[in-house]
């Protein structure tokens, strides 16, 4: 097998060595778990987020879903549109505000999850085998916060070199 070739960086991990690589494949997995749910239901993975999260609240509105999703507004609102298409969801005024509308379940829609979401859960326990969850869960919160300030990092220094362009 030949050498890989070296690098000018003295510290670069090999690519399968970086968390991040080992995050999105943890991710893919548990997304391929989850597809096995619901695909015979004509379901997406970003479809079952939305339906567990008005599942635990009741009703939310597009604006909320997407921020609890973490997920961009526009492809919650386009996958809620086809969840309602599909009778997934129903919706109605918020008596808050007039100009947004309330998502919540529809008693299909409840039942699946009530039937899918104790096999999610078994999944995530053995996921999580010989694993400290408390440990891991600090871990991930620290990962989020430094991934969101690096990210709000970019953000910035990507609007001043757009505001030096003007």
């Amino acid at each position: 097998m030949p050498k890989p070739a070296k690098s000018n960086i003295a510290i670069a991990p090999l690519q399968e060595d970086l968390i991040q690589v080992r995050i999105i494949r943890i991710q893919e997995v548990i997304t391929q778990l989850a597809r096995y749910s619901v695909r015979a239901r004509g379901l997406r993975h970003t479809d079952l987020r939305i339906m567990n999260l008005l599942f635990d609240a009741g009703e939310l509105s597009i604006n909320e879903l997407a921020r609890r999703a973490h997920v961009d507004k526009a492809w919650i609102s386009r996958s809620v549109m086809e969840l309602l298409k599909k009778r997934w969801v129903s919706k109605k005024p918020d008596p808050d505000d007039a100009r947004a509308q309330l998502i919540r379940l529809t008693p299909k829609s409840r039942t699946l999850i009530e039937t899918v979401r104790p096999q999610l859960i078994s999944n995530e326990r053995r996921l999580l085998t010989g694993v400290n969850e408390k440990q891991l869960k600090q871990q991930l919160d620290k990962l989020l916060l430094n991934a969101d300030l690096l990210l709000e990092s970019y953000q910035h220094q990507h609007k001043k070199q757009q505001h030096k362009k003007r």
